[in-house]
């Protein structure tokens, strides 16, 4: 015999003491005798619906209930509920009895699909040929799921699930459900209703008619749904982070940077200085890249040149950010990973347009407030980009809300430096070698030297440590790692108790093997450099989660699958599922620059517009990928 699934069977056996228990209390008590009122012979209209009212709070209790059930249970039919609540209770008393037991049944499926997922569509599956490939992106879901309920022979149920499955929050799903059933419920409840204060015979006419268009629409069932399909696909937008360069929306820029400004002010105390006066055009700004915000801090001042500022893929997936992104003239870049389309926009930026670039050439966030270094690409394009280069120095951003700190510093101090660095006419004289060396001279930057030279500085959080378990993730007391944990000023590791405090000034206290956070994050990566140089097939190994950019545009990343990652000198691999697929992906030494790391959250790398986006089983160890990414690197280069 052929299995029977689980879901079916669960939902068969509720379903049955449900109706079970109904029947319980709709007879309960002298309910039965009532119940047998109805077939006396000679009973007129009157009667009849004075007998219904006479199973009292039981029986609206009852057809709210059977109203669920046949919501969730689809084999019910929904018309005779809805004629006995007409009979029994009017025309409106009877339709918000329904609609309540029809909201109640939609709710539990909605529930059920967050419980069960897509397994519940085992259940839930009937042949119904709707595009739902298109209808997951169009933008008018709403509508879709309202004629769903216009055509014949779907059950409500499965409505409920195709809309659930489509990603609706519970506000919008009950509203659009609701709404749909409503018609439904108003044509049985008034059947009934006219039943008893009408006649027999215009309720069998308004019957035949309504009988009529059910049978017109069910022959008509595979064209309406040919010309639904046309329609989704028509109205169907797939979003994608892919970005032809256009004007930007300058009133929206204006608008958001007003905003930012307050923010800003709010948050730091920042102090600018201008050294070359008006900028010329084309031109290329570059940003040290401290914390998040370094494109608030430089935009603020350079609103007005409309700069096109360059960022991270990651942050077009979702559709909403992207979108606005996009109008706002921000440049999507795939981060240490050829990305053919941004260098298209970047050229056209100062080649067609003859505009400004504003770029963070280190092109991720600074672990510990030093200049961390610029791939060669990026240094060979600024020197062939025939443009002047302007630098946007910051000091003190770290400090204000550090990569790996749990938000900003209320009150920090921010020093901003606006200087030229080269011309456009001396850029193409200069050797590469000796731009790669200026260019390195110019962006090194280290925050705990900017703060010596200001001793007055004083960082008041009660949670300045918290977040730094996720770069400091090895205890030089007893060797443990990812065993730190952090607790508003304090740090200490679980394994052998070692505890310290983060003062003030960004210094360890009593105790802590190192003065600040560079001897211990520097510490780190000694060691891992003299694993690397010891062991020539050393490698680092998790179990990991791993995530891709949205499909639907609806969030930033989805989950993908799950498997394991490995770190050796022959690059990163991945083993395991992607979409439901059994795997093994390879990304060689020279597509691993750098592991990009999120702090106490993932490693990552793109490969074209995709992200690569791994979750490790201990989130802690992210940044030690990120830092053998580099001894790996380093020890095995060419």
């Amino acid at each position: 015999m052929k299995r029977i699934p689980k879901i079916k069977i669960v939902v068969a056996v509720t379903g049955v003491l449900l109706f079970a228990a109904v029947l319980v209390l709709l007879f309960a008590g002298d309910n039965f005798e009532v119940f047998r009122a109805f077939f006396r012979k000679g009973i007129t209209q009157e009667e009849i619906r004075e007998n219904a009212q006479r199973f009292g709070w039981r029986g609206v209790t009852s057809v709210g209930l059977l109203s669920m059930l046949q919501v969730v249970l689809m084999f019910l039919p929904a018309e005779p509920v809805q004629v006995v609540a007409g009979v029994s209770y009017g025309l409106w008393f009877g339709i918000l009895v329904c609609e309540i037991g029809v909201l109640a049944g939609n709710s539990l499926i909605y529930l059920g699909y967050k419980v069960f997922g897509t397994r519940m569509r085992e259940y839930y599956s009937k042949k119904i040929d709707i595009d739902w490939d298109s209808a997951k992106t169009t933008r008018t879901v709403s509508l879709i799921v309202i004629l769903l309920y216009i055509l014949p022979a779907i059950p409500y149920g499965m409505i409920c699930f195709l809309a659930a499955s489509l990603g609706l929050k519970y506000p919008r799903y009950i509203l659009l459900t609701g709404l749909g059933a409503l018609p439904s419920v108003l044509i049985g409840v008034a059947l009934g209703h006219l039943a008893v204060t009408a006649s027999l015979i215009w309720a069998a006419v308004v019957f035949v008619i309504l009988l009529a268009a059910v049978i017109v629409l069910f022959i008509k069932r595979d064209a309406l749904t040919a010309k639904l399909n046309a329609y989704l696909k028509r109205r169907a937008a797939p979003y994608t982070s892919d970005y032809d360069l256009k004007d930007t929306h300058k009133f929206l820029y204006r608008l958001f940077f007003f905003f930012a400004g307050i923010w800003l002010r709010f948050h730091f105390r920042i102090k600018f200085r201008n050294l070359t006066g008006k900028l010329d055009r084309p031109s290329v700004v570059l940003v040290n890249h401290g914390t998040f915000v370094d494109f608030l801090f430089s935009t603020r001042y350079l609103k007005k040149y409309y700069p096109n500022i360059i960022c991270a893929r990651l942050y077009f997936y979702h559709k909403r950010v992207g979108t606005l992104m996009k109008m706002g003239g921000v440049i999507p870049k795939s981060m240490f990973a050829a990305d053919l389309e941004s260098a298209k926009n970047c050229v056209r930026v100062l080649r067609q347009r003859k505009g400004m670039l504003l770029m963070m050439p280190e092109a991720r966030l600074s672990t510990v407030g030093r200049y961390e270094g610029i791939q060669s690409v990026t240094s060979k394009f600024l020197h062939k980009s025939g443009a002047d280069l302007y630098l946007f120095k910051i000091h003190g951003n770290y400090f204000a809300q550090p990569k790996w700190g749990n938000g900003p510093r209320r009150g920090a101090p921010v020093e901003c430096t606006l200087d030229k660095l080269f011309g456009a006419e001396e850029l193409s004289a200069m050797r590469y070698e000796d731009f790669a060396a200026a260019l390195d001279r110019a962006m090194d930057y280290d925050e705990y030297e900017w703060l010596a030279s200001r001793p007055k500085i004083r960082y008041r959080s009660k949670r300045l440590a918290e977040g730094l378990e996720g770069i400091l993730y090895k205890c030089p007391a007893c060797g443990a790692e990812g065993a730190g944990e952090t607790s508003k000023r304090v740090f200490r590791c679980t394994a052998c108790g070692m505890q310290t405090t983060l003062g003030d000034r960004y210094e360890f206290g009593e105790n802590a093997p190192f003065a600040d956070l560079r001897g211990w994050y520097d510490w780190q990566q000694e060691e891992l450099c003299k694993e690397v140089a010891a062991d020539e097939n050393y490698c680092l190994e998790s179990k990991v989660e791993l995530k891709h950019s949205s499909k639907d545009g609806k969030t930033f990343l989805r989950h993908a699958g799950d498997g394991v990652c490995r770190l050796d000198k022959t690059g990163l691999t991945y083993t395991g599922t992607d979409d439901g697929e059994e795997m093994t992906v390879h990304f060689n030494g020279n597509q691993v620059y750098r592991l990009l790391f999120g702090v106490n959250e993932d490693f990552e790398l793109y490969v074209g517009k995709e992200i690569w986006y791994f979750v490790p089983e201990n989130r802690r160890l992210c940044v030690k990928w990120y830092q053998s990414s580099i001894a790996l690197k380093d020890h095995f280069k060419d």
